[in-house]
């Protein structure tokens, strides 16, 4: 996770969306983890990042803790969270 807080604001964004898209294949809404990933990152205005850089803050701190919580450092997980983020 060091490496996406060490992107910039937009590419942090690009990340934070794929994951979310890729966790719309994944049944995680039950997991209040993931639902704060989501309140956080359906704050973020994609238009005003600059504005917005807490919540992406948040989100990615967020993403981080649920992954971590929910051990999906699988190489198939990265791999398509690669993926979408290239598409």
């Amino acid at each position: 996770m060091e490496a996406v807080r060490a992107l910039d604001y937009k590419a942090q964004h690009k990340v934070c969306e794929a994951f979310y898209k890729l966790s719309k294949d994944f049944d995680w809404s039950d997991r209040l983890i993931f639902q704060r990933f989501e309140e956080s990152f359906s704050m973020i205005d994609a238009e005003n990042l600059e504005v917005h850089f807490v919540e992406l803050h948040w989100a990615v701190n967020d993403m981080d803790n649920f992954l971590y919580e929910t051990d999906v450092y699988s190489p198939e997980v990265f791999y398509k969270v690669v993926r979408e983020y290239y598409h």
